[in-house]
């Protein structure tokens, strides 16, 4: 652990309970599991054959990796001749990523995301074959981007000025869009609401975990604001949550986005999806995606571009300069937790993006935002 670190792993219950459990978990894995996919039970043939309306006569696995969940690319060849490629997530083999998925409902949000919403977004998703939830289990069966002509980019990839402006320009019109109504569909707004309650219980105790894994990561001038923040979290949360709510994908930093074969933008990974500030999505990507040096050079012109693709809705440029840098913290707190769980991507990615997400915050003074 950092020597100045803002969170000691003193005797508390909680934390050593996470820290015991955290520490059986294997880390993921990128060896296909051939067997093991085949004889899944949320990959039997007959599952994906109700999927897709008619029975599906072979399969053959590309890969396989788990992580937050359990990720396969795989070729399908169906009753009427058709030859589909196809990405499939269902819950990860770590007993603890399928709690973390599980507890706050991700599965749900991301099976009603491509139930509900995906076919009226402006913003580039993959198109969804099939999707089921229960409350333990779920899968979703999606085109392989990478069959497809895309281009994927990967979690410690950075965006050009350009490229960052593109994207931010699809979110403002996804903004634009469900600007103040969310309420059609109740879902949106109980994930919040959800993750308040889980994030005051759990968030404290994966941060401690995630500083002492990445800690070397974080700016030492940040470490009493991180604690601050930890002992103030629903007012600092209130804060960065203030104003119109509107459907955000809440999770679009590198790995999350790819370029389609037209060379649009796109996001995958809609399962954190809710409604909440239009800051997050802005300060998510900003600070993960940039290098420090392009985000400085370039985020206040990216900002004015974002308000204006928003049009008439749009607050005034220092009321969004001030949510931007409050929702920059949100993006340090989520890269923390994802390497406190361990499990969600490896150490050396971790390192990388809380690396970003804490310099912008160092640069904006967004905990003194707060």
């Amino acid at each position: 652990m950092p020597r100045h670190s803002p969170y000691r792993l003193e005797r508390d219950t909680q934390l050593n309970f996470v820290v015991t459990t955290l520490r059986t978990v294997p880390t993921p894995s990128s060896n296909p599991d051939r067997l093991g996919f085949w004889h899944h039970r949320s990959l039997r043939r007959r599952r994906l054959g109700r999927l897709f309306g008619q029975p599906v006569t072979e399969i053959e696995i590309l890969d396989d990796q788990s992580g937050t969940t359990r990720r396969t690319r795989a070729r399908l060849q169906l009753a009427d001749g058709q030859e589909l490629a196809v990405f499939v997530k269902r819950p990860s083999r770590s007993l603890v990523a399928r709690a973390f998925v599980a507890v706050p409902r991700l599965s749900r949000a991301e099976v009603g995301f491509y139930a509900e919403l995906r076919e009226r977004l402006p913003v580039a998703t993959p198109r969804c074959h099939g999707a089921r939830h229960s409350p333990w289990s779920f899968i979703v069966v999606l085109e392989d981007l990478a069959d497809s002509g895309a281009t994927l980019r990967s979690s410690t990839d950075t965006l050009s000025a350009d490229e960052a402006a593109s994207l931010l320009a699809s979110l403002a019109d996804m903004h634009r869009q469900w600007w103040g109504r969310t309420e059609s569909h109740p879902w949106l707004a109980r994930n919040p609401r959800r993750e308040l309650f889980l994030g005051a219980l759990l968030s404290p105790s994966l941060c401690r975990i995630g500083f002492w894994r990445v800690g070397s990561a974080v700016p030492e001038t940040l470490h009493q604001s991180i604690a601050r923040y930890a002992r103030n979290r629903r007012a600092a949360q209130e804060a960065m949550s203030a104003g119109p709510t509107t459907l955000i994908h809440n999770d679009c930093h590198p790995g999350n986005q790819f370029v389609t074969a037209d060379g649009r933008p796109g996001l995958v990974d809609w399962q954190l999806c809710r409604a909440g500030p239009w800051a997050r999505d802005v300060a998510y990507l900003l600070a993960t995606s940039l290098d420090p040096e392009t985000r400085r050079a370039a985020e206040k012109d990216l900002l004015a571009g974002y308000l204006r693709q928003l049009g008439s809705i749009a607050p005034d440029f220092d009321s969004a300069w001030l949510a931007y840098r409050r929702n920059v913290v949100y993006a340090v707190e989520a890269m923390l937790v994802t390497a406190g769980v361990g499990v969600m991507m490896p150490k050396s990615t971790s390192l990388v993006l809380v690396s970003r997400a804490a310099t912008a915050a160092a640069d904006l003074d967004s905990y003194g935002a707060l």
